[in-house]
């Protein structure tokens, strides 16, 4: 489970900053908590203003630059990502700050299985369980800013949920998570 903040230093604008009141769940907000975790800190700073053939135009913008901090290490997980741009594709390292991971607490219902030949599927309800929760997410501060994290604690062990799975030789595993 991560935040889904791939792109560190995050840049705001001085609009961005405006927008904060406004915005609780904005990029503003969600910035402000993580340097309330002491996950990153915040400068303020100024950069080049691109002209639309991406060269300087030799103007300056007034930004605030979060960075990751050492705390927040332990937390970021680091991957590889083939990007399509006007060069072709090419690849990124992305980093996220995750919170903690998904895990099966009960299976609440079985349909199924299909049988398509030899292959066989079939369909699961279950409720879930957070396990290895960093303390930050559990910020009143963190959660209101990132909605999705509340939302995933609340519904941890009442929230039903549905996945496909499929018999291999090895067993029943889940589909679509390679």
């Amino acid at each position: 489970l991560c935040l889904n903040t791939k792109r560190w230093p995050v840049d705001l604008s001085e609009m961005d900053l405006r927008l904060q009141k406004t915005m609780q769940a904005g990029s503003a907000n969600q910035m402000a908590a993580l340097e309330a975790a002491g996950l990153v800190k915040g400068e303020d700073t100024e950069v080049d203003i691109m002209g639309i053939m991406g060269k300087p135009t030799g103007a300056k913008a007034k930004i605030k630059r979060y960075t990751l901090t050492d705390a927040a290490k332990p937390f970021a997980q680091e991957k590889e990502v083939a990007v399509i741009g006007l060069n072709g594709k090419t690849s990124e390292k992305q980093t996220d700050l995750c919170w903690g991971k998904k895990a099966l607490e009960k299976i609440v219902k079985w349909e199924g299985p299909m049988k398509f030949g030899d292959y066989q599927e079939a369909g699961i309800t279950y409720t879930y369980k957070v396990n290895n929760l960093a303390d930050w997410a559990k910020k009143p501060e963190v959660q209101a800013a990132f909605p999705v994290v509340k939302s995933t604690l609340d519904g941890a062990g009442t929230k039903e949920s549905k996945h496909a799975i499929k018999l291999t030789s090895q067993g029943w595993e889940a589909k679509g998570l390679d």
